[in-house]
């Protein structure tokens, strides 16, 4: 026979889904100012961006980890944020060779701000519909999905074979299209954790949209500004 969990039990539930954003968001801006920091202190290393390959194998394992660590720990919640921490950190090696041609001159430092202004509101924005709207936002996760598959196919052959600005900047516009409606998603389903997540697989969610977000608007302001 089926058991159906009371109201006292649904209202727990509900409580302690609603916990984990603050943690999750607090995660998001320890993560993020992580990845600053590193990419900063990296960006003056010699050889850095050699490393590159050998540090996005690791970040895959990190995401496969985080993505899945209520299925092989007893201590998930913690867990889950310092493996957060750890990719952030890595990831800040990743950027330090972006971060040291943005550095470089105060064109690029402004560049820099004026992308951290754009990825700010606009993921402010985002995050503020996913989580006012009435609308069950559920359904659009395998189209953002497939999306972001076609974003990272079209960058791949504009790096290697077209190499054009003008599909560059196209491609950005569309990453901010995506991850916009990424972060709606996930704020959408954050707000009730409808897939059980963790604080560290909430945020993991949340700094990626921001981060991509960022990175395309740097594109965006600093296509000109980089020669």
């Amino acid at each position: 026979m089926y058991s159906y969990p009371d109201a006292s039990g649904l209202n727990r539930q509900r409580e302690q889904r609603a916990s984990n954003l603050p943690g999750a968001f607090a995660a998001m801006g320890i993560s993020l100012a992580l990845t600053g920091a590193v990419s900063w202190w990296a960006s003056a290393l010699p050889g850095i961006d050699a490393w590159f390959w050998p540090l996005l194998i690791v970040q895959l394992g990190l995401l496969l980890a985080i993505g899945t660590v209520r299925s092989w720990s007893k201590n998930a919640d913690n867990l889950s944020l310092i493996l957060l921490f750890v990719f952030a950190v890595v990831e800040g090696l990743v950027l330090a060779p972006i971060t040291a041609i943005y550095l470089a001159s105060s064109v690029g430092q402004a560049v820099v701000l004026k992308a951290l202004a754009a990825a700010g509101a606009t993921f402010g924005a985002g995050a503020i519909y996913g989580w006012t709207t009435k609308r069950d936002l559920s359904n659009l996760g395998s189209i953002l999905i497939m999306a972001v598959l076609g974003i990272v196919i079209s960058s791949l052959l504009n790096v290697f074979w077209l190499k054009s600005p003008v599909t560059d900047l196209v491609i950005s516009w569309m990453t901010v299209i995506v991850f916009t409606a990424f972060t709606a998603y996930d704020l959408n389903i954050a707000r009730d954790n409808r897939f059980g997540q963790t604080a560290g697989q909430i945020a993991l969610s949340l700094y990626l949209n921001f981060l991509n977000l960022f990175l395309a608007f740097l594109r965006i302001f600093g296509g000109g500004g980089r020669d």
